[in-house]
């Protein structure tokens, strides 16, 4: 809770940062939160369904498709084969997809919860 709670101060403080640093509008700078809240979602979403593993078959059918082309050699197939069963890397690459998910969804979150409420202030 209390890392959560950091990173969404994180989070509002830097887009507080970025209001007083560029100038402008309230407006724009409205516009700028929404725009980097979408994009953070689509992140997360992105992130979120890679670890689904629902592109699974689309991703494997293009790696065959590119073996058939450029059929890899023995020592290429083999380091594939030791990275594919690394523990440990496969515990990192699960530990940093779960950080940037977790980041991603956070920002995406803040970003638009900061968005529409100075978008209610802004027209009130």
């Amino acid at each position: 809770m209390k890392k959560h709670l950091l990173l969404s101060c994180i989070s509002f403080c830097i887009l507080i940062g970025y209001k007083i640093w560029a100038g402008g509008t309230l407006l724009t700078w409205i516009n700028s939160t929404f725009l980097v809240g979408i994009i953070a979602l689509v992140a997360a979403v992105t992130i979120n369904i890679w670890k689904s593993g629902f592109l699974t078959l689309l991703t494997d059918g293009f790696n065959l498709l590119g073996n058939m082309i450029t059929p890899k050699t023995r020592s290429a197939e083999r380091a594939d084969y030791l990275m594919k069963n690394d523990p440990g890397l496969n515990q990192w690459k699960s530990d940093v997809t779960k950080w940037l998910s977790y980041m991603c969804t956070n920002l995406a979150v803040i970003s638009l919860t900061v968005s529409l409420i100075s978008l209610f202030r802004y027209y009130q």
